[in-house]
């Protein structure tokens, strides 16, 4: 199943986690016995599927109109336990209230990193965590890219300092991937 979801996202430049990314979420859902997941970006519904096959019941937000037609034909196809549950709406605009999770997964638009994880950390169980995939961006240097890429950059540097001095949250952060961290609320 996952293997044709990547093969159809590969064919279709849609950008999913990499298989070492991959392997870090599993071992990360293992070993903080993860069961209930938020995921903001769920692109073709690559990881949401993953997941769920690991145990987890996945709500996951997705904005692109296309990107949720295309993952809900995956979930029909592939989620045969119905645990996962596509939010077709933008996760920084959406009002609605949601329950407690173990994990909040932030894997969308990169300039918005420090929104998402503002917003929805109020919806993390205790000893929950927060992963964030792509905080090294393909390795790009400021100096080979275009203006555009350049703030992009400086943004996800921005938020990377944001975790690191947050007063609430110890992150540790992983070259692995395409830069993973795990962000986990500190014991008062």
């Amino acid at each position: 199943m996952l293997s044709r979801i990547k093969e159809y996202a590969l064919k279709n430049n849609v950008p999913i986690i990499t298989d070492a990314g991959l392997l870090f979420l599993k071992a990360a859902i293992i070993d903080y016995q993860i069961k209930d997941v938020l995921e903001i970006g769920t692109a073709v519904g690559y990881s949401a599927l993953a997941m769920a096959s690991y145990g987890c019941s996945v709500d996951t937000f997705e904005r692109d109109e296309d990107m949720i037609h295309q993952a809900q034909i995956h979930f029909d196809l592939f989620d045969n336990q119905k645990s996962i549950r596509l939010i077709p709406f933008d996760a920084l605009t959406y009002d609605q209230e949601l329950k407690t999770y173990d994990l909040i997964f932030i894997d969308a638009a990169k300039a918005q990193y420090k929104n998402f994880f503002e917003k929805y950390t109020k919806y993390l169980k205790e000893d929950g965590i927060v992963i964030c995939d792509n905080l090294k961006f393909h390795d790009l240097k400021p100096e080979n890219v275009n203006r555009h890429t350049r703030q992009l950059l400086r943004k996800i540097d921005t938020f990377k300092n944001y975790l690191t001095m947050h007063s609430d949250f110890n992150t540790t952060f992983f070259d692995v991937g395409d830069g993973m961290s795990i962000s986990q609320r500190k014991m008062k």
